[in-house]
């Protein structure tokens, strides 16, 4: 009797959990989908005040206005989203390995002062720094350069990123590198061909989280680069919108655009972003 009433109270709070996880996810799935479905819509249906949850007339000629129109300059702010997001990440993905192994492995003063600053700067929202990161790249005469934009994102990044693979390399145990040694390797030998293959998952989710990050950040993009031709997606979409009358058709179908390249490296990286993530975070 005490084993089925066990047994109950387990199947009740896995529903629990199961109804919650559903919840969840319908909740933030629903404004995508609502993206998705107004994006191949016509105009007097997106106004319609019935809901339609499924497009009645299914039309193309959002996106076909969009990528026709010349003021949208999809393809220049695609290339600027990708130059800026891949090279800010190539960046900090090395910054952050080195350091994320040095404070893993090796012992020093101040080294859990370190880590318990680079969890406090995690805290401070990245827009708090931005005025003042302005006025140095002002000077430093980078505002309107992507270089400029590249540096905030570096400078953003590498606190949680290196934090996340020292917890990374916590999890690979310390007896490999030591026999390896033992064996005649030096460190540099042990780190690239025993420590950086073992911490590809780890390498990889903290890159894709940087990757995601940077392409849909905004308020940084819309301060540094205050230029048409330099804008990104994210900044370029609002800048579409106008200021007198919003087509939402448009509006949405740019939007599915900015989301499709993210979505994808998602979808590909998702079980190495979780198992990295998990990892990282458990140390």
């Amino acid at each position: 009797m005490l084993i089925k009433k066990k047994n109950l109270q387990a199947f009740g709070n896995n529903l629990l959990c199961y109804v919650l996880i559903i919840l969840i996810a319908i909740f933030c799935i629903f404004p995508v989908a609502w993206i998705f479905k107004t994006s191949f819509e016509t105009p007097q249906y997106i106004r319609s005040p019935q809901i339609q949850w499924i497009p009645i007339q299914f039309t193309l000629d959002n996106f076909k206005s969009v990528l026709n129109n010349p003021n949208a300059m999809v393809g220049r702010s695609f290339m600027n989203s990708l130059i800026v997001s891949t090279i800010s990440t190539i960046i900090s993905l090395v910054m952050t390995t080195m350091a994320g192994y040095a404070l893993s492995r090796w012992n020093f003063r101040g080294k859990n002062s370190l880590n318990v600053y680079l969890l406090l700067v995690n805290m401070v929202p990245g827009t708090l720094i931005l005025i003042s990161t302005f006025i140095i790249l002002n000077k430093m005469h980078l505002v309107n350069t992507h270089f400029g934009l590249i540096f905030f994102y570096i400078s953003t990044g590498l606190t949680l990123a290196t934090w996340m693979l020292k917890g990374y390399f916590d999890s690979i145990p310390v007896d490999i590198e030591e026999q390896a040694m033992i064996d005649g390797a030096d460190r540099m030998t042990v780190i690239r061909k025993i420590i950086l293959p073992l911490a590809m998952p780890g390498i990889f989710s903290t890159g894709a989280y940087l990757f995601l990050k940077n392409w849909n950040e905004y308020m940084a993009a819309t301060t540094i680069l205050q230029k048409s031709e330099l804008r990104t997606l994210s900044v370029q979409i609002v800048n579409f919108m106008g200021f007198q009358r919003v087509e939402w058709g448009p509006i949405m179908a740019y939007s599915v655009i900015v989301m499709v390249p993210s979505s994808i490296m998602f979808i590909i990286a998702q079980k190495k972003m979780v198992a990295g993530l998990t990892a990282g975070f458990s140390k």
